[in-house]
C-alpha cells in the first residue's frame, strides 16, 4: 500500500525538477548523450507504469502532462537542444511518477471503502442476529 508519506515524497521531488538549472552552453552544445537518452527511456517506463496503475481513470491531467513532456523530450532531440531534452524528460518522469502513485492512492482508497462497506454489512448481520435470538 502507497502511503501518504510516499506520496508527500514523490511530489516533493516533483518540485525539485522545476529547479533545474540551465546553464548556457553547457549540456545542449554537444548534443543528445547516451545518459541524457536514458532519462527520456525511463520517463517512458514511469509513462508505461502509471498507464498500468490506472492513472487514466485516476489521475488523467498528470498522465497527459507527462506524455506532452516526453514529447517536448523527442522535439528538443530533433533540435539537439540538451538542456531543454533533460528538462523535459525528467520532467516528464516525475509527471509520471505523481501519476502512478496519485492512481495507487486512489486504488487503495477504492478498495478500504468496499472493505468498509462490507464490515458493515457484516456488523449489520451480527446486531440483527443478536436481535432475533
Amino acid at each position: 500500500m502507497l502511503s501518504v508519506k510516499r506520496l508527500v515524497l514523490l511530489m516533493g521531488s516533483f518540485y525539485f525538477f522545476f529547479l533545474i538549472p540551465s546553464f548556457p552552453g553547457s549540456a545542449g552544445a554537444q548534443g543528445i548523450t547516451p545518459a541524457q537518452e536514458q532519462e527520456l527511456d525511463d520517463a517512458k517506463v514511469a509513462v508505461d507504469a502509471a498507464r498500468k496503475a490506472r492513472a487514466e481513470k485516476y489521475a488523467l491531467e498528470t498522465l497527459e502532462q507527462a506524455r506532452d513532456l516526453c514529447a517536448t523530450a523527442e522535439k528538443a532531440r530533433e533540435s539537439e537542444d540538451g538542456v531543454k531534452f533533460t528538462q523535459a524528460s525528467r520532467l516528464a518522469r516525475a509527471y509520471a511518477e505523481l501519476a502512478r502513485a496519485m492512481a495507487e492512492v486512489k486504488t487503495e482508497e477504492e478498495k478500504l471503502g468496499a472493505i468498509q462497506e462490507e464490515l458493515e454489512k457484516a456488523r449489520a448481520e451480527v446486531d440483527r442476529l443478536k436481535k432475533s435470538q
